[in-house]
């Protein structure tokens, strides 16, 4: 772990009880009763639906003698559940508020294992999604090199007082390798590439279909070409902060794994049926789950 990079100031005030830590947006804090159940944490697992993240926990909760779930209390924001060493999260949509669920469970992953950098080092982190594919057809499983902006730039925030700070964009290569690996016997197209993060659903992605539009079919496709040359092979909204945020804090050990539900090069609207939208989506789950259980 990047010790440097990890706020002692706040976080060991909170290790040593000077003061409580209250993760807001998770609706517990660091002397809630249910910290206590949580502390063989292993890996957080992260998506975008609540729903999904719900299905996700039941799911791993059944593979574990139907071991216990925790659910968090405030569900306004994010779904959050744990069991059998596994902490289940919904981020939302879209960087900003993924963020906030990221930096709120970092925190609170340095409390459960008391700041112990070699304990918090060795949890797994994975996002888990759909997305756009780049030159790739719908349902394939892209597992991310390296996630960067539109401009295939990292990711990079504005601080106030030192002006920009840009971060790491690259996900581990072993992870991505051991990853391809636990799958290697399921019958799902899988590749390994760079993704695109936007701020943006429709603009930020070159859309033509949205209620406003700023480029025509020339420079998306130009655009979209551009992409594609540079190896991207999915475009998404939460990856660059991920990877930036816990290259920050040097994890070992990282992922995201998104089924395209369309090549972006054909068209921007999803055309697949209901039951082949319902099979693409289950593929990112059951890829992350093939690699959950050669680590847990």
């Amino acid at each position: 772990m990047k010790s440097e990079h990890i706020n002692h100031t706040f976080l060991d005030s909170v290790l040593s009880g000077e003061q409580v830590d209250s993760y807001y947006h998770l609706g517990i804090t660091s002397d809630d009763p249910l910290i206590e159940k949580m502390l063989e944490l292993r890996a957080v697992i992260m998506g975008g639906s609540g729903n999904r993240i719900n299905e996700f926990a039941q799911s791993w909760s059944a593979e574990h003698e139907d071991a216990e779930i925790i659910r968090f209390p405030k569900e306004d924001r994010f779904v959050i559940r744990y069991t059998a060493g596994v902490l289940f999260v919904s981020h939302g949509m879209g960087m900003p508020s993924a963020s906030i669920a990221v930096q709120e469970i970092m925190r609170l992953v340095y409390f459960i294992h008391r700041g112990s950098l070699d304990r918090i080092s060795e949890v797994f982190w994975a996002r888990v999604g759909t997305s756009g594919g780049v030159g790739v057809p719908a349902g394939t499983i892209v597992v991310t090199s390296e996630a960067l902006m539109p401009d295939l730039k990292p990711y990079r925030v504005f601080d106030g007082g030192k002006g920009t700070t840009w971060f790491e964009s690259s996900f581990p290569v072993e992870t991505a390798e051991a990853i391809l690996k636990a799958n290697g016997e399921e019958e799902i197209p899988m590749t390994v590439g760079k993704t695109v993060a936007t701020n943006e659903f429709f603009l930020e992605q070159f859309r033509l279909d949205g209620a406003i539009v700023l480029a025509d079919l020339d420079r998306k496709m130009e655009w979209l070409t551009w992409l594609s040359e540079n190896n991207v092979r999915n475009i998404e909204m939460e990856g660059a902060m991920f990877a930036g945020y816990l290259n920050y804090w040097g994890f070992r050990s990282f992922a995201m794994v998104c089924t395209t539900m369309l090549n972006r090069l054909e068209g921007d609207q999803v055309t697949a049926t209901a039951s082949q939208l319902q099979a693409y989506n289950e593929r990112s789950g059951t890829v992350i789950f093939n690699y959950l259980r050669t680590i847990i």
